[in-house]
């Protein structure tokens, strides 16, 4: 890792590393590539670097004391002087790229066949106690929206990471045990990146942009995970487009298994295995064939649903158990570094799919003490109705994927 991640902390750095790392790719790719997104492939998402790497020192490139730690958030605290100077950074690559668009025939932003968007990470947060609603204010007031805000003038679409939810206690993210969570600590939660497509959707609507999920994908060695989660995503992101969010496609992280900044080689998120111990031989896991069929064909069945989701009940119910790379401390808190050797987690037996995740609301003492007061038979469960999803799986998606 480049010691220049401290640029972004300083003017000088911004125009000499992304426009060069501009200029070199468009002539590379100068008759190929369609699509170009400054925050991700080549640097990190925009505010996952600063604040991992400037305010919690997790990642290489950062060291920072309790002061500037302290500071981070206020108009002059680090986190938001690099996020500014990025956000420049992003615009002069932007114009770069378009240097021509003054021959475009229409004169729009999207008339190029190269279009210039940024990958931005969001998860869905909320607050495990009532004294944890304020920490989620915080959190999303700096991360969710600023950094799409500051450049959205430059850009040609909306590209949105999304890997479940998070849920603060305290300082940190709490792990729920009840909770179904990837290898590397993401809660799972497909009604999440439907509930954020409309949010954005909402708050960008005026700009008349196009989205793109550029992300999502989850850690799973066992394979027993991965492919209900697919589904069940692309179920929330076609929900998501029949309520007029325009999205454009689909990207799975990741086609093989990755080197992760913070967990190394830990963590599975590839379709196709990589076996590092036999000349890096490529294996397929069976969530491959299914993406496959579902990017030729644009749908998929029932029984898809059906059995990769009765695979990983089935594996709960025996109480099998997955690697699981996160350290948590006795208050169930993970942080933020990967661990070199596993620890073993059960599979739950939450029914998180599409639609059918019921929230557990505010587990503080004081919360639980009022529910009961308030609806005391509120813990006796009858039985609810599930959402009528039926016609979601079996209409073509329309995805570019």
């Amino acid at each position: 890792w480049r010691d220049w991640d401290s640029w972004w902390t300083r003017m000088w750095g911004v125009e000499l590393e992304l426009v060069v790392y501009a200029r070199r790719k468009r002539w590379g790719w100068w008759n190929r590539r369609l699509l170009w997104w400054s925050w991700n492939w080549w640097r990190l998402e925009s505010h996952v670097l600063c604040m991992l790497t400037y305010c919690a020192g997790a990642w290489p490139g950062g060291n920072p004391d309790m002061l500037e730690v302290a500071m981070s958030a206020l108009p002059t605290g680090v986190f938001k002087q690099s996020m500014h100077w990025i956000a420049i950074a992003h615009s002069k690559a932007y114009d770069y790229i378009h240097e021509k668009k003054l021959l475009f025939s229409n004169g729009s932003r999207t008339s190029s066949k190269e279009m210039v968007g940024v990958a931005h990470h969001v998860s869905l947060m909320r607050s495990y106690g009532l004294f944890d609603i304020a920490a989620v204010s915080v959190a999303s007031s700096m991360t969710l929206y600023p950094f799409v805000d500051s450049v959205s003038d430059k850009l040609d679409f909306i590209g949105i990471n999304y890997y479940g939810q998070e849920v603060l206690c305290g300082a940190g993210m709490k792990l729920v045990e009840n909770d179904e969570y990837s290898e590397s600590g993401r809660g799972i939660y497909p009604d999440g990146l439907f509930r954020m497509l409309l949010q954005f959707h909402k708050r960008y609507k005026h700009l008349n942009l196009p989205f793109i999920v550029t992300e999502n994908g989850v850690s799973d060695e066992s394979v027993v995970i991965r492919r209900p989660y697919l589904l069940e995503h692309l179920l929330a992101i076609h929900a998501a487009m029949l309520r007029g969010v325009p999205v454009l496609g689909y990207l799975s992280w990741t086609i093989s298994d990755n080197w992760e900044w913070a967990d190394g080689y830990g963590p599975k998120f590839g379709l196709v295995a990589v076996d590092r111990a036999n000349d890096l031989a490529r294996i397929p896991r069976p969530s491959y064939s299914l993406f496959s069929k579902v990017a030729t064909t644009g749908k998929f069945s029932r029984q898809d649903r059906a059995r990769a989701w009765n695979e990983l009940q089935s594996a709960a119910k025996q109480q099998k158990e997955r690697p699981f790379y996160r350290a948590v401390n006795k208050n169930g808190l993970m942080y933020a570094g990967g661990l070199d050797k596993p620890i073993w987690r059960r599979y739950t037996k939450r029914d998180w799919r599409f639609g059918h995740y019921k929230m557990d609301g505010l587990q503080d003492p004081l919360s639980r003490c009022s529910r009961l007061l308030l609806h005391p038979f509120s813990h006796i469960k009858g039985k609810e109705d599930q959402t009528d999803d039926a016609d979601l799986v079996t209409e073509p998606l329309a995805l570019n994927i």
